[in-house]
């Protein structure tokens, strides 16, 4: 399922807190918490704020085009706390497998390797500088998705030769479901991308957020495979299906090192804190969302 009726909106707020036992000080961090501006997904607004008030606040675009921030907080204190705060309208088209290219994953695979040699895919088309860093890196493993030959069999039990890329990788992310024992989301996608590469696909790992049905939210990871002609879409192993429009993209990398919400280093003190991390992703009326923003232009 992916797609809606109509337009959704939300207020997203994403808190993290880092409370330690003794004052320290300095800390660096890095940030990517506020969502990428995209044809489906639309930023009104989005703000980075961090507690104690930092010396320095950067915030610019990485190689793969995240919104990311850095900042730097001189003044000791015991508690670290930032926010991402962020009015988005998604209007994601629907999905599914019918909807999408049936090129046969193993002509896809030619295709990635036609990126890879000479930055074009070989069918007349002409992907960006930025798609064919993204095929590139997205082709080869990485700390977090390392490639092997059980990986690689694991993929080929569902990849048939000649099936469509569309309907071949939601049976995969249908048969890692499958798998017995806990896994987080990361883990799924991890996983997945695994496969993919092992095949000679390419595809990234996505941070975002997912709203549940019942107005929770949080935090989350998903795939995106690299469709010739189409560009990236976006599956979600935890569901078996493509995004729709509960899903929020924050960023994507070649796994969860390039696009972890939050990491840094803080001097002083010592090793231990404890650390909360909270996603509320609210929905608004269309009336709601331009109230909001009359009063950030006020």
């Amino acid at each position: 399922m992916a797609g809606g009726d109509a337009v959704r909106h939300y207020r997203v707020v994403h808190r993290i807190t880092h409370e330690h036992p003794e004052s320290v000080a300095p800390t660096y961090g890095r940030a990517l918490m506020l969502p990428r501006d995209l044809d489906e997904q639309r930023v009104h607004h989005a703000h980075l704020h961090v507690d104690p008030a930092p010396h320095e606040l950067r915030t610019f675009t990485d190689p793969s085009g995240n919104t990311v921030s850095w900042f730097h907080v001189r003044a000791a204190h015991t508690r670290l706390e930032v926010v991402g705060e962020s009015l988005v309208s998604v209007d994601r088209p629907f999905t599914s497998p019918a909807t999408l290219p049936q090129l046969a994953w193993d002509q896809v695979v030619g295709l990635v390797r036609g990126v890879r040699t000479t930055g074009r895919p070989g069918d007349g088309t002409h992907p960006s500088p930025q798609d064919v860093l993204d095929i590139t890196s997205g082709a080869l493993p990485s700390e977090l998705v390392p490639l092997s030959d059980d990986t690689q069999a694991f993929a080929l039990d569902t990849f048939a030769p000649g099936q469509p890329l569309a309907r071949a990788v939601v049976a995969l992310s249908a048969r890692l479901r499958r798998i017995p024992g806990p896994r987080s989301c990361h883990d799924d996608a991890h996983l997945m991308l695994s496969a993919l590469r092992s095949l000679g696909l390419a595809a990234l790992l996505v941070s975002g957020y997912r709203a549940g049905d019942d107005g929770a939210a949080s935090l989350h990871a998903w795939v995106a495979v690299w469709f010739p002609g189409v560009g990236w879409v976006h599956l979600d192993p935890a569901t078996d299906s493509y995004i729709d429009d509960h899903h929020l993209i924050l960023g994507w990398g070649r796994d969860l090192n390039d696009v972890t919400p939050l990491h840094g280093i803080t001097y002083g003190g010592t090793t231990e804190s404890e650390s909360g991390d909270a996603v509320e992703m609210m929905p608004l009326t269309v009336e709601e969302l331009a109230v909001r923003l009359g009063r950030l232009e006020s």
